[in-house]
């Protein structure tokens, strides 16, 4: 005899922090593209706001790939949102890495 599909129709809860992560995951994708365009028109000679901003990029992108990292796993809670964010994080991360080592060898 087969066995009937049950289906769970009760939405999971999310994550304490998702927001959170996902905000700041949001503005330093926003501080991203921003540095980028201005240091772009004004062709790499961009004034100290763009360091800035580009230093609050990477901090708070560091900030959520760290936190995302040692959360409990609840199996009642949904975790997806946060590990989205996590992830766009850590490319945000890898990006500005690529960035940094590409302005020191064009600069050597």
């Amino acid at each position: 005899m087969e066995k009937k599909k049950r289906f769970n129709y009760i939405r999971k809860k999310l994550a304490d922090g998702t927001w959170f992560r996902v905000i700041i995951t949001v503005i330093s994708f926003i501080l991203l593209v921003a540095c980028l365009a201005v240091s772009t028109v004004m062709e790499g000679k961009g004034p100290m706001y763009v360091g800035a901003m580009g230093m609050t990029s990477v901090i708070f992108a560091v900030y959520a790939v760290l936190d995302m990292i040692p959360r409990a796993k609840d199996p009642e809670k949904n975790y997806l949102p946060s590990r989205i964010a996590g992830s766009i994080s850590g490319l945000i991360v890898i990006i500005w890495i690529s960035l940094i080592v590409i302005g020191f060898i064009n600069f050597s």
